[in-house]
């Protein structure tokens, strides 16, 4: 049986804003700080859905940059069409 870290304090996702965890959930899909599972594996494609530590990670990272340009491109867009 594998041993699972221990669950992380409350918080609130980097990238959609949710508090997290919301209620008990599997411990291979246990949302760690600052991004919660769903976001992690789901926001943004980018591989697959995988629950190594390593890999969540890298996955992370990505979603976060991902959210980030996302952002970035969305204000680029707003000022050049706004003015």
């Amino acid at each position: 049986m594998p041993i699972y870290p221990p669950r992380p304090d409350p918080f609130e996702c980097a990238i959609c804003g949710k508090a997290h965890p919301l209620q008990w959930q599997d411990p291979t899909q246990t949302d760690y700080p600052p991004v919660c599972w769903a976001c992690e594996q789901y926001g943004w494609r980018l591989g697959p859905i995988t629950r190594k530590p390593d890999m969540r990670l890298a996955k992370q990272i990505a979603a976060l940059s991902e959210a980030l340009s996302e952002e970035a491109s969305r204000k680029i867009y707003e000022e050049a069409r706004h003015g």
